[in-house]
């Protein structure tokens, strides 16, 4: 091997170094700019089952099918619609291996709130479950600002603050 041999040998070697230096500081950079939104992003459009543990111990098992500025929406095999507010979120176990989560923003840009007032004008059958892990069920009569108007079987009322909510899940 001749001396232009080595400096070209050379040269790959460093080439190869430097772009392996590279890749590993994009990955590294990804990494510290990788948001909770563009993960569950990821997980929405990868469509791989997913298994959430929220603040209360319940575990959930399906697909992130809606993710919004401070929830996200899973639907369990033929289960219905579960809506977890991000502050109630633990553990996101994602069945197949994924990548780094993205930075990416929500795609729904509303909050939880929103999206029960939205829900309520249908008065569907609900069950909230607050920090804590109490869970109550009845129909979604209202939701202002910060509270949500349930009526129970039997007519008694109760109301629950939106903060406390861990997990919605919609019956219809």
């Amino acid at each position: 091997m001749d001396a232009a041999d080595r400096l070209l040998a050379d040269l790959a070697a460093w080439d190869a170094a430097r772009s392996r230096q590279d890749e590993a500081w994009l990955r590294q950079q990804a990494e510290e700019e990788a948001r909770f939104t563009g993960l569950a992003l990821d997980l929405a459009e990868q469509a791989d089952a997913v298994t959430v543990r929220t603040t209360t111990g319940r575990q959930h098992h399906g697909h992130v099918v809606a993710v919004a500025e401070d929830f996200l929406v899973m639907r369990p095999a033929g289960g219905a619609p579960v809506f977890l507010p991000y502050a109630a979120i633990v553990i996101v176990r994602p069945a197949a291996a994924s990548d780094t989560p993205s930075s990416r923003l929500p795609l729904l840009g509303m909050r939880l709130v929103h999206a029960l007032a939205a829900l309520s004008a249908e008065r569907p059958r609900v069950s909230i479950v607050v920090h804590g892990g109490e869970a109550t069920t009845g129909e979604l009569r209202s939701v202002g600002v910060d509270v949500a108007t349930l009526r129970l079987e039997g007519g008694a009322t109760v109301y629950v603050r939106v903060d406390a909510v861990a997990e919605v899940v919609l019956f219809g």
